[in-house]
């Protein structure tokens, strides 16, 4: 899991042929994590987390479908500059268990936006 990135592109090959890429969606369901989408082109981050049942790949799926799963951010980014997904990478920073609670999983979000400075030199805006 710590090794991988996905550009969006793989990332919508999965989410669109889920039958093909089984192993990929089993393994994404069976976790929670704190994730970091990376714009290439600027080097900006966002930092986001993913729980509940359908795990990081619910999340994920989400982030195909819109392109910026309903991040205040990332939607301006995204009018202003509308192809810019295309140059968006995705990667886990911390898998958590599927028994964890929203509280613990917020409080992980929490530190990674605050290491990486993601509020003042990135996408998250809470």
């Amino acid at each position: 899991y710590e090794n991988f990135i996905l550009t969006y592109e793989k990332l919508n090959e999965i989410v669109l042929m889920p039958r093909l890429y089984s192993d990929w969606v089993n393994a994404l369901s069976a976790i929670n994590a704190i994730y970091v989408i990376t714009d290439t082109e600027n080097g900006k981050l966002y930092i986001g987390s993913a729980y509940g049942n359908d795990g990081l790949f619910g999340r994920w799926t989400d982030y195909a479908k819109t392109k910026h799963g309903g991040n205040k951010k990332l939607i301006k980014l995204l009018e202003e500059y509308p192809q810019r997904y295309k140059k968006f990478q995705y990667s886990i920073l911390q898998i958590l268990s599927k028994n964890i609670t929203s509280e613990m999983v917020f409080e992980a979000e929490e530190k990674w936006k605050n290491k990486l400075c993601t509020r003042e030199h990135g996408y998250n805006d809470n």
